[in-house]
């Protein structure tokens, strides 16, 4: 081995060996194959749901006549399952091996929520444009087919998290979702690309074929990624109560302080994410007239942003704690918003440097959230404290879009509010939308540093206050140093 500066120089092996990456993703570990694999599921997911959703689902609903609310309704219909979350513990708890049950209801979400909405269109009568001939029964077929995979998908996909939950300990949670999310990131490069063919095709007759050919090509990922998900080792399922009880999706939770703080915040965050998501892709298309490959490639640049800033978030992250740091990025990106709302149509410079603002604040909010429901999760009965986090989320976020919804329908038959806010550089229902989003993602930030102490574990908690400490006595030895 050879020395260079008095150090050994390592050789390539070795150097991936003594990697983060190598320690979070080591496919000869347990542990390292089931992140590994979830890891694998969220890219092919991902690329899934682009294709199928987002802003291809939005064009592809535009395609079949839908208006803005009758979007906004569709997408916010997963909703209304939540409370199907609460039947989820007593069903899941019946199976000890749970692998095999999980893969077949995944893989019937996708056939019903992807295939079928695809071919739903089909059955249609059309006039000689094409346009479907009774929209209000295609609307009711949509509604019911989306509330069909929505209701299987909230019996059972949190029993993923109940299971995964093993593979992300404390000493890798803040590198794997970190690098996870940096590496399903590169899936917008791939929408990207295909953004750029949509956009030169579309007033052609090229375009609905295209859209309905990106959704079976969905349906193949999302096949994938239901066989990557089966894979990963399948743990024990830890329980106080013998008997699975409705009720103890609300109690327990209620009986743990730090849980609850912790899942109250990420509601709040929600909400607040939320109260402009039914229109804001619509609004970007239809009125600002923002091409879809501007909007894809603004965030194929995600994963860059994941590079250059994820080692710094992960060291923010680890001063600050995790709730105090997500209090600093919701102030932030909530001035973002703040600036967003002032987009007018052809306004692509404001829409392009908002967009990447938001995409640095987007790695560190990002990071947390995607980390916080596991901070606090206690070890046994987590299906319970899953379910109320995922109804409790949910609602928040349904609320958000329901009050988003009354807000967008009234704010438009009053003349003097749109007035009011059009004197200020404000057009238009959607921009107020996204000026409250970022007026509420301010005030969420209260809560994260209010509750820090009491909501964050001990021991990072000790950690904290050990950073403090040291950083107070470092200039006095620097200063005894000297003397």
């Amino acid at each position: 081995m050879k020395e260079r500066y008095g150090r050994q120089r390592l050789t390539l092996g070795q150097r991936i060996k003594h990697s983060g990456l190598y320690r979070v993703y080591n496919w000869k570990t347990e542990h390292g194959r089931g992140r590994s694999c979830m890891m694998l599921s969220s890219v092919f997911n991902g690329l899934a749901g682009q294709f199928s959703g987002d802003i291809f689902y939005t064009a592809f609903l535009l395609s079949y006549g839908f208006n803005p609310s009758g979007i906004s309704l569709l997408l916010m219909l997963p909703y209304l399952t939540t409370f199907f979350y609460l039947l989820s513990p007593s069903l899941l708890e019946r199976f000890k091996k749970r692998k095999l049950v999980l893969a077949i209801a995944r893989i019937a979400v996708h056939t019903i929520n992807i295939l079928g909405i695809t071919l739903l269109p089909m059955f249609f009568e059309k006039d000689a444009d094409g346009n479907v001939i009774n929209m209000t029964a295609m609307t009711a077929a949509f509604v019911a087919i989306t509330l069909l995979a929505n209701t299987i998908s909230a019996l059972f996909s949190q029993g993923y998290t109940a299971w995964h939950a093993n593979f992300l300990t404390d000493d890798v949670r803040a590198d794997y979702f970190t690098s996870s999310q940096c590496i399903s990131a590169t899936v917008y490069i791939v929408v990207f690309l295909m953004s750029i063919y949509a956009d030169s095709i579309e007033n052609t007759a090229a375009y609905a074929t295209f859209l309905t050919t990106m959704r079976f090509v969905a349906y193949g990922l999302a096949v994938i990624d239901v066989i990557m998900l089966l894979i990963p080792k399948e743990y024990e399922y830890p329980k106080t109560v013998e008997k699975p009880k409705i009720k103890y999706v609300f109690t327990l939770p209620f009986k743990d302080k730090k849980f609850l703080m912790t899942i109250s915040i990420i509601v709040m965050v929600t909400f607040a994410t939320n109260i402009h998501a039914g229109y804001i892709n619509t609004f970007l298309l239809d009125t600002i007239n923002v091409p879809k490959r501007l909007i894809s490639g603004i965030n194929a640049l995600y994963f860059a942003f994941f590079i250059i800033f994820g080692t710094q978030c992960k060291k923010f992250i680890a001063k600050q704690t995790w709730l105090r740091a997500l209090g600093f990025a919701l102030i932030i990106e909530g001035m973002s918003y703040l600036t967003y709302a002032f987009i007018v149509p052809g306004g692509l410079i404001l829409y392009t440097g908002v967009r990447l603002w938001q995409h640095v604040m987007g790695v560190l909010r990002g990071t947390i959230i995607a980390a916080l429901p596991y901070l606090n999760l206690p070890e046994t009965d987590r299906t319970n404290y899953i379910a109320f986090y995922t109804i409790a989320n949910n609602m928040g976020a349904f609320t958000a879009r329901m009050l988003g919804q009354v807000l967008y329908e009234n704010i438009g038959k009053s003349a003097f509010i749109l007035d009011a806010f059009a004197s200020i550089g404000i057009v238009g229902e959607v921009p107020i939308l996204i000026l409250l989003c970022g007026i509420l993602e301010g005030l969420v930030a209260i809560p994260c540093f209010v509750w820090f102490k009491k909501a964050t574990p001990e021991p990072l908690l000790n950690e904290y206050y050990a950073g403090k400490e040291a950083k107070k006595a470092y200039p006095s030895r620097k200063k005894a140093e000297k003397s």
